[in-house]
């Protein structure tokens, strides 16, 4: 379990308050990285080589990373970049992540099986990344102004809460949950402030905001479905 904060615009002060509202899920370590466009910071629960070496925000040429979860087949990722040249300087996850967007960009995302919040920011593009597991695993929430084209994005609601000046309750995502002990709408307790949803990606380019669906399960049933649904209509 870690967390990462972040938003598209420079502000020290307030990736320092996010991060220290999140401490609790990344205790080994806090850090942030900032340009003029984008802030993002991480709390690390080290795991996965806990050396310093692999600590978050992660770098490797113009792409900033940083994430929270587990990819199960970085191994075998990491096996077919270094045969396409790719050299790694830890044994970390994290590292095989931003080489492997690297290599492929967005298409990487289908290629890691396992639990994950992830947050690539291209320093030549200035554009944002954002992505969430396919079970939806790991939080992940956002908060974008149309007006002023913040996009603000943490691994906790209340992350996100103290950018809000009106913070109103969401009472049909409150129903929900009463009702049925959970909530899978992309609304949250709080007005204005929403979840990715599972397989969710989400990019944001020059304050322009772009949501889709990216990642879907591919069921392999072992046969034939269109034959299967021709021999039902005969």
């Amino acid at each position: 379990m870690c967390a990462i904060n972040g938003f598209n615009f420079r502000n020290i002060e307030l990736i320092k308050q996010m991060s220290e509202i999140s401490s609790s899920r990344g205790p080994d370590n806090k850090d942030f990285s900032s340009t003029e466009e984008y802030t993002v910071g991480h709390n690390r629960l080290a795991i996965i080589d806990p050396e310093k070496r692999s600590n978050q925000p992660f770098n490797f040429k113009h792409l900033i990373l940083s994430f929270n979860g587990e990819i199960y087949n970085y191994l075998e990722i990491k096996e077919k970049l270094i045969s396409k040249g790719y050299k790694f300087e830890t044994t970390s996850d994290t590292e095989v992540i931003i080489k492997l967007f690297h290599f492929k960009g967005v298409d990487s995302f289908k290629d890691l099986s396992g639990i994950f919040s992830i947050s690539i920011y291209d320093t030549k593009l200035k554009k944002l990344y954002l992505i969430r597991d396919i079970v939806g695993v790991k939080p992940l929430y956002y908060y974008y102004n149309s007006l002023s084209k913040k996009f603000i994005f943490s691994s906790l609601i209340k992350g996100i809460l103290i950018s809000l000046e009106d913070k109103i309750l969401n009472y049909d995502a409150i129903e929900s949950y009463s009702n049925f002990n959970r909530n899978d709408h992309r609304e949250t307790f709080y007005k204005k402030i929403f979840k990715l949803l599972p397989g969710e990606l989400i990019e944001v380019h020059e304050g322009n905001f772009k949501r889709s669906k990216f990642l879907n399960f591919e069921f392999n049933y072992g046969y034939d479905t269109k034959k299967l649904t021709s021999d039902i209509k005969t």
